[in-house]
């Protein structure tokens, strides 16, 4: 839909309360939203949600538009705020965030709320509130199984100071168990049996036994799957598993292919280990996307080649697909850290998709980096890198994509050559 048709569809149904997600890269038009339904229906109380207004919620609250902001784990508060009714006092429900009188722009917190000790005991989710039928159309359209998506797991036990799950789940990571999982998987595959399973985990692979039991429960049920986590979680035993419960399709977060900026990330990946996996996977037929980034602040010119073309080298081992992101800084992450708010501004990218044509509707003639970097739309609007400014960033992103595609390394020069960098 159109940001007014949205708008249109809130305000015919006059909500008490509208919940409006925040994320990095759709934060100005989730602002404008609530702007426009503000103005609108100035009895709505808007509630600001999702990892953003979690790591940034004293900035987004600077906008009268967002009444209420829900931080962290947003189950319990949420129900006890709607339940309070309009009117309540946001000092009594702990999670949220909020303006206060005491002067212009001032916000404060309530007590925080404790993270949900047993992911077992929330309920499913009701994908029957929702139309699918346009994202069944979607998947379609770009010759993919029609997914669900569900999560087994909040957190991770890593710390990559880019990421921001460190903020948004702090403590130990939290699984479902594999009995909770299951009884979840029939109850969805009921209600649309052909339906195929995308877990978004953070890291997937991490907890061996639970991965073991999942293997056992899941080879039972004869759906397809896919899941994100860690290259060298995988051992050739868990890849073969994985080919014989349904896994279709596998991605895989390597971020650069320098070793020694593996550290500097504290991602630690071995990068022999992650080409033995990539192989793994392709010679089980499951379909495996990498994810990269390029430009984090001191990184040099000579690491992003290294980094383009350790991707080539997995395209050549058997990688399907990769995405490459130019480096953005959320918010409350260890790498924003000492930047001030213009470090965090990011764009819609307006390539191919400016007249709104569908990706898969595209030439083949039209520029493959061009169209891999309109997919993923969301990019940074500052200048993050010491060396290349945030337009020649997404100039090379453009021309690692193609590189990738064609399975061809790229050179110093070619870099310089193509950011203006010479």
């Amino acid at each position: 839909m159109t940001l007014s048709k949205v708008v249109e569809h809130i305000v015919l149904r006059r909500p008490r309360f509208l919940g409006v997600p925040m994320y990095q890269g759709s934060r100005e038009t989730a602002l404008t939203l609530c702007r426009e339904v503000k103005q609108l229906l100035p009895d709505t109380v808007i509630v600001g949600g999702g990892p953003l207004m979690t790591t940034f919620y004293d900035d987004l609250l600077r906008d009268p538009a967002i009444d209420i902001g829900v931080i962290g784990e947003g189950e319990v508060t949420l129900e006890e705020l709607v339940r309070a009714g309009p009117g309540a006092d946001p000092r009594n429900i702990p999670g949220l965030a909020f303006r206060t009188n005491d002067s212009p722009g001032s916000v404060m917190r309530s007590a925080d709320r404790a993270p949900i000790e047993s992911l077992d005991g929330l309920p499913y989710l009701d994908y029957g509130l929702i139309d699918q039928r346009p994202y069944y159309a979607f998947h379609e359209r770009l010759n993919m199984p029609r997914w669900l998506f569900l999560s087994s797991s909040r957190g991770c036990p890593f710390a990559c100071v880019f990421c921001a799950t460190p903020v948004l789940w702090p403590g130990k990571m939290r699984r479902l168990s594999v009995e909770r999982l299951m009884d979840e998987i029939h109850y969805q595959r009921k209600l649309d049996p052909g339906i195929g399973i995308g877990f978004m985990d953070d890291s997937f692979f991490s907890d061996k036994p639970w991965l073991n039991r999942f293997f056992k429960a899941v080879a039972r049920e004869k759906i397809r799957y896919c899941c994100i986590g860690r290259a060298d979680h995988l051992e050739p035993a868990d890849v073969e598993n994985l080919a014989r419960t349904g896994c279709h399709y596998v991605a895989l977060g390597v971020e650069t292919g320098n070793q020694i900026r593996q550290k500097t990330i504290r991602k630690y990946l071995d990068l022999s280990k992650v080409r033995r996996t990539v192989q793994a996977l392709s010679r089980h037929k499951i379909i495996c996307k990498c994810f990269f980034i390029l430009g984090f602040p001191d990184e040099t010119p000579q690491e992003m080649v290294e980094t383009v073309n350790f991707a080539v080298d997995l395209k050549r081992d058997g990688m399907d697909e990769c995405n490459i992101f130019p480096l953005s800084l959320y918010p409350g992450t260890e790498l924003a850290k000492g930047y001030d708010r213009s470090g965090f501004r990011s764009d819609i990218y307006k390539g191919f998709d400016r007249g709104n044509r569908p990706i898969e509707e595209l030439s083949k003639d039209e520029d493959h980096g061009e169209k891999r970097l309109s997919i993923y739309s969301s990019v940074p609007s500052a200048d993050l890198n010491s060396w290349l400014g945030h337009e020649a960033l997404l100039a090379l992103v453009k021309l690692a994509y193609n590189k990738v595609e064609k399975k061809e390394y790229l050179t110093l020069e070619e870099l310089r050559a193509a950011t203006g960098r010479g």
